[in-house]
């Protein structure tokens, strides 16, 4: 029984330590860099695609980056956020589409909550906020009326015409399951609609677990149904115009699909003028995508 107990901890413990969440991609992009650039304002920096066997990506999770000769620049469909404190209670990122913001929380108190407010994006305290957390429990604010929509991405609820709304807000957010076969905090698969001050907001947990897999830092995903009405999006402490542009190929701006190509270009601002050494990072759902180069073509003479 000893060297079976034994046999069973070893095996448990391979699982904890093995564990690999269900994020990120397994796509590959090919990137081709231009060999120079000119004094203008709108010079294609990149142009990317995916090599064969991908997925659809949405933009909503994705953070693209240019190092152009040792300085970074943001990429967006014309937003991007402005950059904060690398610490703290509270962090959140603008995605690449310009409307979706990747918030992280630090839950790691069980003695205090984590107030947060969903509308400016920031931090809230007892009397003034929207959410409260502590390690897993997830609280909304008296005041608040929501709904769970099961089996959805965030990109799937574009209105709420047939969401039926709930008041209670004393019981804590069924966000979550517990994986007893690796210990692990696991979201649960839908989205969270929550009317706030008349507006209605989007919310869809994506991991518990920070950069370093540290566990209590609830990771959502958060968009408004009418972004014009989002506080956070016309705040230019938190936005401020993308200084590289994406260029959907196909136009659409939900997702990057299997077999678009996507061009980054200059967003009235020379950027690159010459030859400078220039460099891509991408990552979706926090987790960097493989990029492969590729040799720019010689146009024909």
């Amino acid at each position: 029984m000893g060297v079976a107990a034994l046999l069973g901890a070893v095996v448990w413990a391979v699982l904890v330590t093995s564990y690999e969440a269900d994020l990120g991609t397994n796509n590959v992009i090919e990137a081709t860099f231009p060999e120079r650039s000119t004094e203008g304002e709108d010079d294609v920096l990149a142009t990317l695609r995916f090599q064969t066997e991908a997925e659809d990506l949405a933009w909503s999770s994705l953070d693209v980056e240019l190092n152009i000769n040792g300085s970074s620049v943001s990429c967006g469909f014309g937003s991007q956020s402005v950059p904060a404190p690398s610490d703290g209670l509270f962090q959140t990122k603008l995605g690449a589409d310009g409307k979706t913001f990747t918030n992280v929380v630090d839950a790691t108190s069980d003695e205090t909550f984590t107030h947060v407010s969903l509308p400016h994006q920031g931090l809230g305290n007892e009397s003034n906020h929207t959410l409260r957390f502590s390690s897993t429990d997830v609280f909304l604010s008296s005041g608040v009326r929501w709904a769970f929509v099961e089996g959805v991405t965030l990109s799937e609820v574009t209105d709420d015409q047939n969401i039926e709304f709930s008041n209670d807000t004393d019981e804590r957010l069924a966000w979550y399951e517990y994986d007893l076969s690796v210990h692990r905090v696991t979201p649960l698969q839908g989205v969270f609609v929550v009317e706030v001050e008349s507006v209605t907001y989007k919310l869809q947990f994506v991991s518990y677990y920070n950069d370093n897999d540290e566990r209590r830092y609830p990771t959502y995903l958060v968009a408004a149904l009418d972004e014009e009405a989002f506080p956070a999006l016309q705040d230019p402490t938190l936005v401020s115009p993308a200084p590289c542009l994406i260029v959907a190929g196909d136009g659409d701006v939900v997702n990057w699909n299997a077999t678009e190509t996507v061009t980054l270009r200059e967003h009235d601002l020379p950027l690159r003028s010459a030859g400078e050494p220039i460099t891509l990072t991408v990552r979706y759902e926090g987790l960097e995508v493989r990029i492969v180069e590729i040799e720019p073509t010689e146009p024909e003479a």
